[in-house]
C-alpha cells in the first residue's frame, strides 16, 4: 500500500518537474515575430541613417531598415538599399515594435500603363500618351529602357506615335516618369493588295508572304506624315507598315504607316 502511494507521488512530482521546465524553456523563447505590410509610394530614402518614409492612400509612414531587411525590385530581382529611390510603388513586410517600425523586407511593385503613343517630343525627353480614359503625358528617364518584340533591346527612335506600348513607370515628385518602354507589336512591311471599309480589314503582301489585318478600334492610320487618316485612303499598290499583334492567329493591326511618314512625326490620332 505504501509502495503504491511512493510511486503515485513520485509520478506526480516528474510531471510537474516535466511542466515547470517546458514553461520556463517556453518563457526563455523569443517572442514571434508578427510581420504587417504596408505598401506606398517612397518619399524619402536616407541611406545614412538607414531610413524610409513611405507615402501611402491616405498617410505616410516613417520605417527604420532592418540590418537584414531584404529588396527585391522590377526586373531586377534581388537588390540592395542603394537601389531605392522616391517615386517607386513598394510594398513593405515589417514589425511594429512597440510603435517602431521596423522594416524586414522591401519589393517593388510595378506600375504600368498600356496605350497608345500620341506625342513624342525626343528633345523636351517626354511623350504623351493615350487610352479610352483620357491622355497621360511621361517625363523620360534618362536610362530608360526601350524593349521591342522578343525582349530586343531598342532605342527612343524605335517609339513612334502611334504604337500602343506598355510603360513601367515611377513618380518622384508626383511626376510620371517612365523608367521602361516596351512595345511588343510584329512589324510588317508591305504592299496594299486589297482593302474592305466595311470589314475593316487590309490584305498586303510582301516578298514571303500575304497577310490580312484586321483593323483595332483604334488602329491609327498615318499616310505622306498626316497622323489622321482614314481606312479610304489606303490605295492597293501603295506600300505600309503594319504594326499587329496575333490573337490566337488573327492578325489585330493598331498602326499603319506609309512608309514615306516621317520617323519624326509627332502626334497621331485616333481613325475612329
Amino acid at each position: 500500500m505504501k509502495t503504491t502511494a511512493l510511486r503515485n507521488w513520485t509520478a506526480v512530482c516528474v510531471s510537474v518537474l516535466t511542466a515547470t521546465t517546458a514553461v520556463r524553456a517556453w518563457a526563455d523563447e523569443p517572442a514571434a515575430k508578427h510581420e504587417k505590410s504596408y505598401t506606398g509610394t517612397v518619399i524619402s530614402v536616407d541611406p545614412k541613417e538607414h531610413v524610409m518614409g513611405v507615402r501611402g492612400f491616405f498617410f505616410s509612414k516613417k520605417f527604420n531598415l532592418g540590418d537584414t531587411c531584404t529588396y527585391t525590385f522590377v526586373g531586377k530581382g534581388e537588390g540592395a538599399l542603394q537601389d531605392l529611390r522616391p517615386g517607386q510603388k513598394v510594398m513593405v513586410g515589417y514589425q511594429d515594435a512597440h510603435g517602431v517600425l521596423v522594416a524586414d523586407r522591401i519589393e517593388q511593385q510595378a506600375m504600368r500603363y498600356e496605350g497608345t503613343v500620341k506625342v513624342i517630343d525626343p528633345e523636351k525627353h517626354a511623350f504623351t500618351m493615350h487610352l479610352r480614359a483620357g491622355d497621360k503625358t511621361f517625363r523620360i528617364a534618362d536610362d530608360c529602357r526601350v524593349v521591342r518584340k522578343d525582349d530586343k533591346s531598342g532605342t527612343l527612335a524605335d517609339v513612334q506615335p502611334g504604337q500602343r506600348v506598355t510603360v513601367v513607370y515611377e513618380m518622384p515628385n508626383g511626376e510620371l516618369t517612365a523608367r521602361q518602354i516596351v512595345q511588343t507589336s510584329t512589324a510588317f512591311t508591305g504592299t496594299v493588295m486589297a482593302i474592305d471599309l466595311t470589314d475593316r480589314t487590309v490584305k498586303a503582301k510582301a516578298t514571303f508572304g500575304t497577310k490580312k489585318f484586321n483593323l483595332a478600334d483604334e488602329c491609327i492610320i498615318m499616310v505622306n506624315g498626316k497622323p489622321d487618316a482614314q481606312l479610304s485612303d489606303l490605295k492597293p499598290g501603295d506600300k505600309f507598315v503594319f504594326n499587329y499583334d496575333s490573337v490566337n492567329g488573327i492578325n489585330v493591326v493598331n498602326r499603319i504607316a506609309s512608309v514615306e511618314t516621317p520617323t519624326a512625326a509627332l502626334s497621331a490620332k485616333s481613325s475612329r
